[in-house]
This record gives C-alpha cells, structure tokens and sequence, in this order.
C-alpha cells in the first residue's frame, strides 16, 4: 500500500459483500486504482461496514500489483466516495443502510452522486415536467388484482418490481378473449410462460408473485425489432473533469424472442445503437431518433439532479416503437458498462471508466478553491 503523504484525494469505493468473491467489478476498480495512482488520488475499495469511527480510519482493499491479486488493509476516511453498492435483496439494503446513513453524516465525505431510490421517484419526477410527459408509458403503483384486471381490457401489462434491476421479475400479462397469458422472468431470473382460462386462477398466481415486494404496473409497449427481437438504447451520460454533465455513449441491447426484455442477464446481445436504429427506421429517422436521443441524454439529468440531489452517471434504458416514438423505460444511477464492452468499443470503453476520476479531480479543486481546467 502506499504512503499517505504521497496522494492529494482519497477515493472509496463502497460495495457490498458477495458471499462467493469478493465483491464485482474487480477489473473495473483495479484500473480506478491505477489510474488514481497516476493523478495522486489514493483509491481502495470497502464495505459500508468497516468503518472504525474511532480509529478514522477504514478496512479495504487495494489491487497489489506485485503479486497480482486483492489484499487488505487500513486506510484513512475517504475523501469521496463512489457508490458501487448492488443490493441483491432487501435483507442486504436493511443491513447496510444504518451504516451508510452514519457515512453520510461526516460532512467531510463527498459521495460523488447519490443514488435514485428507484423507479418511482424517476417516474414521478420526469412526469411532473411537460417535456418528458409524451415520452413516458403509462405508469402506477401495483395496489391490487382489481386494477390489473381495469388495465387488462385495455392494453397488455407490465409488472415490474419498484428496486428491481437486469430484467429480473419482470413479466408480461396479456388478455386474449378469455384467456390470461404470462411471460417473462421470475425473482431466480428463471424463464416464465404461463396462461390461465380465468381471472381467479390468475388472480391466486400473481398475488403469489407478487408476495409483499412492492411492484409498478405499466402499459406495455412494442418495442421490437423486424424480426420480433425485444430491444433498447443503453445511454451513458456522466460528469467529467470539468464537472458537467456529458453524453458517454449509446449502445442497443437486443433481447432474445422468447424474452421480454432485451437485458444481457437474460441472454441479449449488443449492437450498434446508429446502425440498429438506420436498419429498423432508414436514415432519415434514424438521424431524427438520435438527436432526440441526444437532447433527452442532456435534459434528463439535470431534471433528476433539480428535484433529487446531485447525480454523477446516469444510464437511460429507452425503447423505440415501429412508428419511431421513444420511451423512457428506466434511468439507473449505478449504471454497468458490459454494454460497451460487449459492443468492443475500446475508446468508448475507455472513456466510461475514466470519469469517476475525472470527476473526483474536478472536486477536489473545486474544495481548495483550484481553478478547473
């Protein structure tokens, strides 16, 4: 590990604990912690729980480059703080969520955005501002079987869990003449096909789905290729080194058939989003979708920012339909970057991973009083 004396910023990145690895991402953290290292920024990696208040100081880890492979050690309080939390259930969320909040309280750690609740607070924030109202499905709450069965008999539904993510308990129900059809993912991310011959046997399913996790209906909308393929935009936008909001990249994530959703934990793939978009809508709406696309990558976080708090990424998930409408779908603020790697895109691969510094830089100077380049 090396000396303190010798770097400006500290930089944690806080991630759960996952029982099988340490936690994700490592080759992702250990380029973080070299590229720090060039811009004397010290980077480490820790639990939300393992801060010794006491002490000030915190257990991490750190990529020891001598003998290529994790290790851990103590570290001072963190400078900044970048958010790499996963929760795999709300049992983790629970757990965590007293320390982070105790983190949150030093007022001098800086987390470089905070989180989005979930899909609600977006929604609901887009909604109550006119520009982004035509571009969002019809969306509530899920309050009960009653107001499934109202939504039913006018469109195919979504059921989408609130803090959900990668597609997973995410299903399709659909009403042909008498008959109730179901598709889509289940909490295990398993496969699910069903149908029933009445609203009774469908009502006992979906309360069991259901269970106590809470759920948004929403109006289901064709957002598919020619050849029937699910598909949508992934968006990267992020803060850079002078502390503005800027467009990453796009990339399209195509879904299989059989699938709802074009997520890649569910077996999709990854495309160029220009070329995708020229193939399914010609050039000329193609050119059209894309700089809407762009002019929703540079209004939508500054929209979310003014009612939620400061961001730093965004990734914006929105669908095209055959007539070339765009929906917002979803906006994460703990975005991956498989996408573009998938894509094979190294400048734009690159350029994702860089910002976190970037950013921490612009901070930093910005605390001193330095001038931002």
């Amino acid at each position: 590990m090396e000396k303190q004396v010798q770097f400006q910023s500290i930089l944690g990145i806080m991630v759960c604990q996952i029982k099988q690895t340490l936690f994700f991402e490592k080759g992702f953290y250990r380029f973080l912690q070299k590229l720090g290292h060039n811009h004397h920024i010290l980077v480490y990696v820790f639990y939300p729980n393992t801060v010794d208040w006491d002490r000030k100081q915190v257990k991490g880890f750190y990529y020891n480059f001598s003998i290529n492979k994790w290790d851990t050690g103590w570290f001072p309080l963190p400078d900044y703080i970048y958010d790499r939390c996963f929760y795999t259930n709300s049992k983790q969320f629970n757990y965590y969520k007293s320390y982070i909040a105790q983190i949150k309280k030093d007022k001098n750690i800086t987390f470089l955005g905070n989180g989005l609740s979930g899909k609600w607070e977006v929604y609901q924030i887009l909604s109550n501002h006119p520009s982004f109202r035509p571009f969002l499905p019809r969306t509530e709450i899920y309050q009960n079987f009653s107001q499934l069965l109202s939504w039913l008999n006018q469109y195919p539904v979504v059921l989408k869990p609130i803090g959900g993510s990668h597609g997973i308990g995410v299903i399709k129900i659909s009403k042909q003449n008498k008959l109730y059809e179901i598709i889509g993912r289940d909490a295990q991310n398993n496969h699910i096909k069903n149908s029933f011959s009445s609203a009774k046997s469908l009502s006992i399913w979906i309360k069991h789905f259901v269970s106590k996790r809470k759920y948004l209906i929403q109006q289901y909308l064709d957002l598919t290729t020619s050849n029937s393929e699910p598909y949508d935009v992934r968006i990267l936008v992020q803060k850079n080194m002078r502390g503005s909001w800027e467009l990453t990249g796009m990339a399209a994530r195509i879904g299989s058939k059989e699938s709802i959703t074009s997520n890649l934990h569910g077996g999709g793939t990854v495309s160029q989003a220009d070329q995708l978009l020229r193939i399914e809508h010609g050039e000329a709406k193609a050119n059209e979708i894309l700089q809407k696309l762009d002019r929703l990558a540079q209004t939508i976080p500054l929209q979310l920012e003014k009612h939620h708090g400061d961001l730093f990424e965004l990734g914006l998930d929105v669908g095209i339909d055959k007539q070339g409408n765009i929906w917002i779908i979803e906006v994460n603020s703990k975005p991956g970057r498989t996408v573009f790697t998938l894509l094979d895109n190294p400048a734009l691969i690159y350029k994702s991973k860089i910002q976190p510094i970037m950013y921490t830089l612009f901070l930093s100077k910005k605390k001193v009083g330095g001038k931002v380049i």
